[in-house]
């Protein structure tokens, strides 16, 4: 995302140690605090009246941030609360390039054009020492990660080193000391966070081994580099270079470190940083702006950013609706808050191919996942850990798997033209041995009260008793057509299937016959749903749509647009508030049941009602009777979280709601100008 609102050059920027906050100084004399999930200003700018701000930084406890402005005055912002208070630390008699906090909070160094590096107490605020022998101003400072060595540099490349806590000398290095010190840095300096290393930046990037003084490397840049960092695993190292980023991946051998551009600014990129997870890289420019770019690329070995970059497969909700849980076509299973977006912990690894099923047990403690490499594997959901080996018994690729009520067994369907069940305590299949179907297995859903467990495959619906694994009649016939997804009633008397006939099919399970056809799609239902209230009916579609469905008449309630690919994956929360979907375009979104089913009367004329109903339909926020609200630009529209979404989990979003003011529509669509 692009950070707007500065009014001139954004010359720093830091973030907060749990990666939640980036704090930014500017030309316009402001520091600014920003909510990185969101990119809204977390609160109002803060002004010193000390002119620019050149340097900010969070303390470790990310309630204070430091603050160098060009009138030689340190300012410290309480950020703790919704209104921001600040105290001045005067000891500079120049600009201040350069504020950074000891690892443990218990010291502030700053360096000045003045050509003295001060420590400060961040307890008192008292100044601690003085610290002198330079001869030009100094450019930066920086603590070694254990915070026992507190390094400066100068413009002209005279690196200093002290004690981090009381600022006594090490030793003082000019330019004739050796190639580390001499060409330590003219702009900056780097520890690496595993201590391994040190970076000095000329006109280039070297860097050495700490201990031994001992060159790795130079990494050469194509335009004047302005800062650096290392990534937090010191696996990488980011440079603002130019009117970009460039990223360096330095392992496994850090000579034969390659890089990739990231991002582009209309101006010069004064300072690129790391986020603490290491996903994501801020960059500061002259431009005015702020950008969060993915460290994540097709060259790079950096850790990826935590949205799928592949298509959703499968997700499914936790019971009390705090997560979701989703697996993807990159391999991976994500477990994200179900709230706000974020992702609840790093993903979870472990399949060779492609996660085309996820399950949640209804307890909420285990994660089941079915995969392209025959697979089925078990996760607990706090530490993301695997339980047990792998379940191997399938001889292809493993298509669903499913938990039953009570989470004592799971089942799974397979390729190899069988569903089977496992105890989840002992990972052994259940004594009924194979249930087999006449063609692929490609969906799988127990009852709810366990006593059934339900297949589809090319043209069949298969239910089996899962106590003898009996069929309780002769499987549901459709003509040529492959059952993509199953799920039941809550009270079990009813099966509902999607597939390749763009149809929605509703069974009754105790007599074996069809009750109900669903017309609605226009291309393969991947995905069905229904209500734990047993009211509704939700799926998702290749024709990039889902539908909501009442349960019991089979009428078309909704059709809700966003994904501008098909939709793979539909689940809804247990209150029946909201409906999640995933999609081939790598996102989850989240949707406003309620909102969604109303009745054009029940809305009115009020237009910001009918605006809060509308979704994305060939670039137009188009109503419920089809009145087009909103064209939006294709660039757009991938990150678009329209009104009736209500999340979206992707690399970005874009929100769009009425204004303070409400809609101006109708015979007063012009009052827009005025306001």
């Amino acid at each position: 995302m692009t950070l707007t609102g500065h009014g001139g050059a954004v010359y720093s920027v830091a973030y907060s140690s749990d990666g939640r906050l980036l704090a930014s100084g500017s030309e316009d004399g402001t520091v600014r605090v920003w909510n990185t999930a969101t990119g809204d200003e977390a609160l109002p700018p803060m002004h010193s009246g000390d002119d620019s701000v050149l340097s900010v930084n969070f303390a470790p406890n990310s309630m204070q941030v430091a603050s160098g402005t060009t009138a030689g005055v340190v300012c410290i912002w309480n950020v703790a609360s919704g209104q921001p208070s600040h105290r001045r630390l005067n000891g500079h008699t120049d600009a201040v390039k350069s504020v950074v906090f000891s690892p443990d909070g218990s010291r502030l160094a700053t360096a000045s054009e003045d050509k003295f590096v001060l420590l400060w107490d961040p307890e008192t605020w008292d100044q601690v020492a003085t610290l002198r022998g330079y001869l030009d101003p100094v450019n930066e400072v920086a603590f070694s990660p254990d915070g026992a060595i507190l390094a400066g540099v100068s413009v002209s490349s005279q690196l200093s080193l002290w004690h981090g806590n009381t600022g006594e000398a090490v030793y003082h290095v000019g330019k004739a000391r050796n190639e580390l010190f001499n060409l330590g840095g003219q702009y900056g300096l780097h520890f690496s966070p595993d201590g391994e290393m040190f970076a000095g930046l000329f006109h280039d990037v070297r860097l050495w081994r700490r201990k031994t003084e001992e060159r790795i490397t130079v990494l050469q840049g194509d335009s004047p580099i302005h800062s650096i960092r290392f990534s937090p695993d010191s696996l990488s190292l980011v440079a603002a270079h130019g009117r970009g980023v460039r990223l360096w991946t330095l392992q496994p051998n850090p000579p034969d470190a390659y890089w990739v551009d990231l991002g582009s600014h209309r101006d010069k990129v004064n300072r690129a940083t790391f986020s603490p997870c290491g996903l994501y890289i801020a960059s500061a420019s002259d431009d005015g702006t702020i950008q969060i770019l993915t460290a994540g690329s097709s060259q790079s070995t950096v850790q990826p950013v935590p949205e799928h970059f592949s298509e959703v497969n499968s997700l499914a909700v936790s019971h009390d609706g705090t997560f979701i849980v989703s697996g993807s076509k990159d391999g991976s299973v994500h477990l994200w808050n179900a709230h706000d977006g974020d992702a609840a912990r790093p993903p979870i690894h472990g399949h060779t191919d492609p996660v085309l099923s996820v399950t949640i047990s209804l307890d909420g403690r285990l994660i089941g996942s079915a995969s392209e490499d025959c697979t089925i594997r078990l996760w607990e959901t706090e530490s993301g850990a695997a339980v047990g080996e792998p379940m191997r018994a399938h001889t292809n690729i493993v298509k669903a798997v499913t938990f039953s009520h009570d989470g004592r067994w799971l089942a799974s369907a397979s390729q190899d033209q069988t569903v089977l069940l496992w105890n989840t305590a002992s990972q052994e299949q259940h004594p009924i041995g194979r249930l087999r179907c006449r063609n692929f297995a490609c969906a799988v859903a127990f009852s709810p009260d366990g006593g059934l467990v339900a297949s589809g495959d090319m043209n069949r619906v298969y239910i089996w008793q899962t106590d003898t694994g009996e069929k309780l009649h002769d499987p549901f016939h459709i003509d040529e057509i492959r059952v993509k997804s199953l799920a039941f009633s809550p009270d079990g008397t009813r099966l509902v299937s999607g597939g390749d006939d763009y149809t929605v099919h509703i069974w009754d399970v105790s007599v074996g016959q069809h009750i109900l056809a669903l017309d609605g799609h226009t291309d393969t239902i991947h995905s069905v749903s229904v209500s734990f209230d047993g009211r509704l009916i939700g799926t998702g579609s290749e024709d990039s749509t889902l539908c909501l469905w009442d349960a019991i008449t089979g009428r078309l309630l909704a059709t809700l647009h966003g994904h501008d690919k098909g939709v793979k994956a539909v689940a809804f929360t247990s209150n029946g508030h909201s409906i999640v979907s995933g999609s081939t375009d790598s996102t989850i979104r989240k949707w406003d049941v309620d909102t969604a089913c109303r009745t054009v009367s029940e809305r009115g004329t009020d237009p910001t009602k009918a605006f809060t109903s509308a979704s994305l339909s060939d670039g137009w926020l188009v109503g419920s009777s089809g009145e087009l609200h909103l064209w939006v630009p294709l660039e757009y529209r991938a990150y678009l979280q329209a009104p009736l979404c209500t999340l979206l989990i992707g690399k970005s979003r874009v929100v769009v709601k009425p204004g303070d003011n409400g809609m101006h529509a109708g015979s007063k669509w012009a009052s827009c100008w005025y306001n």
